[in-house]
């Protein structure tokens, strides 16, 4: 009988000179690893050799001498002696990976990963926040031996030879150190990193996970840095280096092994095939406060979670070959940010702009005009199948001015760190009864004062 806190383990039976073994997923729990001498002991006792692996993740033995092997009675002397481990006989149709997979459950594994990115010009190497980009080899500016990651290079000698960098001819993990790197830690279900050791079709969600993670890592700097007037500019999406998605991956502890992924874990990709970013950290100005309070932020309380998704959609937003496709994008994440419920039309209108003119008179007439027109060319999209270029407009200019608006709402939830949605709703509803923009409010179709407007007020109800 199982107890019922047993670990799910398999074992896998000597053949010829190959020693047996007993396998778990990752390291026991802390609580077990005092009971693993008293159970090797016990099996000793019936003359087997056994002994731990040394990276925590199993048990080798044999039975030594002349002894005639028995698989039945040996899994029931492994059973009595481990009875903190739920344990089972490898079938050999699965096979160990993918039991290893099964057996990992909801587990993680804590691991420091590496993602190169073409179109990313660093000069120097910097921290923001829990990231670091590291500068790439060029033998110049930033010298092999002088590289955090130096040990990727396989090629003999490199770290003492002047001027050596990595050729577009590197292969391996020497090639990574021709990228900027993006590193960081994950958490990866321990289950998904046994099924990328376990074949190379099987590092495609791994790679997803990483991949998706470093990119949004990437988003203080497009923030600060990008915009649709110079989508030339625009880094690539970090792990693709030419027609190959590569990274790697470094769990902590000693119980599984490193792994360098490469594969095409997506049918589809976008890039940038001209000039690329330029990054200088003294030029950011919004993303030391992105990286702090989205890429970092683990907890998820709402507002948290619905600023994150909007830096986000406004980051993925550049990727859409389509601008009709990005403009839409923005215009969702905007109404997904400030939340204005079922307010529609000119109170719709007046609910974003009271997010992303700062409480300014001037500067709220201005953003309420310009988003007037913006909604007017999303209503033509959406609804009569319009494109920019069919109603005579330059979408990178619309996308552009969407982008400022979203962008200012951001930098409101950023300053202002509402606890709620109430606490939102009622900055913006302050904003629009401030005396000096009730003058604009005041021209809009709706009643005044603001309190006695039927969908105002609705929309304002806890």
């Amino acid at each position: 009988m199982t107890a019922p806190n047993s670990f799910g383990t398999v074992m896998i039976h000597p053949d010829g000179n190959v020693m047996g073994a007993l396998r778990w997923p990752g390291t026991l729990p802390a609580g077990y690893l005092p009971l693993i001498p008293a159970a090797l002991a016990a099996v000793r006792a019936h003359g087997y050799f056994a002994s731990a692996y040394p990276e925590g993740d199993g048990i080798t033995f044999n039975l030594p001498g002349d002894a005639r092997y028995d698989p039945a009675a040996s899994l029931e002397v492994f059973r009595s002696a481990f009875t903190f481990l739920d344990l089972k006989e490898l079938d050999q149709k699965e096979g160990l990976a993918k039991a290893l997979v099964r057996l990992s459950g909801e587990r993680t594994v804590t691991c420091i990963y590496l993602a190169p990115i073409e179109g990313l010009r660093l000069a120097t190497t910097f921290q923001l926040g829990a990231t670091r980009f590291h500068a790439p080899v060029d033998g110049v500016e930033v010298r092999l031996a002088d590289h955090d990651w130096r040990q990727f290079c396989d090629v003999p000698g490199a770290d003492v030879k002047p001027g050596w960098a990595p050729g577009r001819g590197a292969k391996g993990t020497t090639e990574l150190l021709a990228y900027p790197l993006i590193e960081r830690k994950v958490e990866v279900p321990l289950s998904m990193f046994h099924q990328a050791n376990a074949s190379f079709d099987g590092q495609t969600a791994l790679l997803r996970l990483i991949m998706e993670n470093a990119d949004h890592a990437l988003d203080p700097l497009r923030f600060d840095l990008c915009h649709y007037r110079r989508l030339q500019y625009l880094p690539a999406k970090p792990g693709w280096i030419g027609e190959t998605a590569l990274a790697y991956v470094i769990p902590e502890g000693l119980q599984l092994q490193e792994l360098f992924l490469q594969g095409k874990p997506y049918v589809l990709r976008v890039s940038n095939n001209w000039l690329g970013l330029d990054v200088d950290d003294g030029q950011l100005r919004h993303a030391p406060l992105l990286a702090d309070k989205v890429v970092d932020r683990t907890t998820g309380e709402e507002i948290a979670s619905a600023l994150k998704a909007a830096v986000r959609a406004l980051n993925r937003a550049f990727y859409l070959v389509e601008l009709e496709a990005s403009f839409l994008h923005m215009v969702y994440a905007m109404d997904a940010l400030c939340s204005p419920g079922k307010l529609t039309g000119e109170r719709h209108r007046l609910w974003i702009t009271a997010f992303a003119s700062t409480k300014d008179p001037q500067n709220f007439a201005q953003l309420l005009g310009r988003f007037d027109q913006l909604y007017s060319i999303r209503n033509q999209i959406v609804h009569n199948g319009e494109s920019f270029t069919s109603l005579g407009l330059a979408g990178e200019e619309q996308c552009q001015s969407l982008l400022q608006i979203l962008g200012a709402c951001i930098e409101t939830f950023l300053r202002e760190v509402f606890n709620d949605r109430q606490a939102a709703a009622q900055f913006a509803f302050d904003a629009l009864t401030a005396p000096a923009i009730s003058a604009v409010v005041a021209a809009k179709d709706v009643k005044l004062p603001l309190t006695d407007d039927k969908p105002f007020k609705k929309h304002m109800q806890p």
